[in-house]
């Protein structure tokens, strides 16, 4: 986390150099945004696997909820706070005032002490087929995984791509679309808040609910409903998302042991992740032959689908807190969890 975090900090003080000096050059932007997005693939399987350490199992939900809260807030206040900082100096001192953050929460991490450093002498390769030989051995976690790779690439598509088109040739453009993006942040945060409160025990029924609640902008932006009631829609799918996201967490972090996590939240990073690039060409070609109104229709009625469908099956339906899911057999089927995975607990009544 902290190489990651120091490597994002450099590039984007590279970056601000380049707009300042007036010599940046498209092809120097796209490859220091490639370079970020490298470094940052790096944080988070990386902090999913500390938080296991650092937390007993009893407050994980709580633990995630909370860490996603001040994320959430950032993502309000740092688009206001950004666009007032370009609108007093400028881009290139905004991008180093950004640099400046990575650079903070250098140290930040840095403070850290993690109570049982996992030390780890193989090769990288032998990493990735023991972790992605865990993985394909938990079926329900394969399939929670495909389940959200379609659903992340139907709602960055449909709301990321399509709706700022939307907003401008039908909303009134730019304010229309702060609104909404404002709308959806502001979710985040009142999710963090319902899952500390609540703490649904329910994960596979709680998180494709509420990935199936991701429909609701695709829904009322396909239609240019007004636009009070695109923000609701937002608004109610960025609380369902967080919601889903920290029951998530805390399950992941539950039934998966501790030297696997960080391997396999890069396994099904990567899985989720895939899809997008090409689902951003496919959909903008496809774009030319079909209107913005069949294109997002089509997007949610997918979304929808690939969010509920696992519902069908009992082992999804089965999962929740405090319980044994399935485990490796060896064979790819569903088989209770070994005894590795109980060890790494220290709760009673956890998994």
């Amino acid at each position: 986390m902290v190489t990651s975090n120091a490597v994002s900090g450099a590039v984007q003080v590279t970056i601000a150099i380049l707009i300042l000096t007036g010599v940046a050059e498209l092809w120097m932007l796209a490859t220091s945004v490639f370079l970020l997005g490298v470094a940052s693939v790096f944080f988070q399987p990386a902090s999913q696997g500390s938080i296991v350490q650092l937390v007993p199992a009893e407050l994980r939900v709580a633990a995630n909820a909370v860490l996603r809260l001040p994320l959430n807030v950032a993502k309000v206040l740092g688009q206001a706070l950004g666009g007032l900082v370009v609108a007093l100096v400028g881009p290139g001192w905004a991008l180093a005032f950004n640099a400046l953050t990575f650079l903070i929460s250098v140290f930040f991490l840095a403070s850290v002490r993690l109570p049982q450093p996992i030390k780890n002498k193989s090769s990288a390769l032998l990493d990735f087929r023991i972790g992605w030989k865990e993985f394909s051995a938990r079926r329900w976690y394969v399939i929670m995984v495909v389940q959200s790779a379609i659903v992340v690439l139907m709602w960055l598509v449909g709301f990321q791509l399509f709706g700022p088109v939307v907003s401008h040739s039908s909303l009134g453009g730019a304010f229309a679309w702060g609104l909404i993006s404002g709308g959806f942040a502001f979710g985040l945060v009142g999710g963090s808040l319902v899952a500390v409160a609540v703490r649904p025990q329910r994960v596979g029924i709680t998180v494709s609910l509420c990935l199936a609640a991701q429909a609701l902008p695709l829904v009322v932006l396909a239609f240019i409903a007004p636009i009070w009631l695109i923000v609701v829609a937002t608004v109610l799918a960025g609380i369902a998302l967080d919601i889903s996201i920290v029951s998530w967490s805390a399950f992941f972090q539950e039934q998966i042991p501790e030297g696997l996590q960080s391997r396999l939240s890069s396994i099904s990073t990567f899985g989720q992740l895939l899809p997008v690039p090409i689902g951003y060409l496919l959909f903008g070609l496809l774009s030319r032959y079909f209107s913005n109104t069949v294109m997002v229709s089509l997007m949610s009625g997918i979304l929808v689908v690939a969010a509920l469908v696992p519902l069908l099956l009992p082992s999804i339906r089965q999962l929740r807190l405090g319980q044994l899911a399935y485990g490796p057999s060896g064979t790819g089927e569903d088989s209770p969890v070994p005894d590795v995975l109980a060890k790494n607990t220290k709760s009673e009544g956890t998994a």
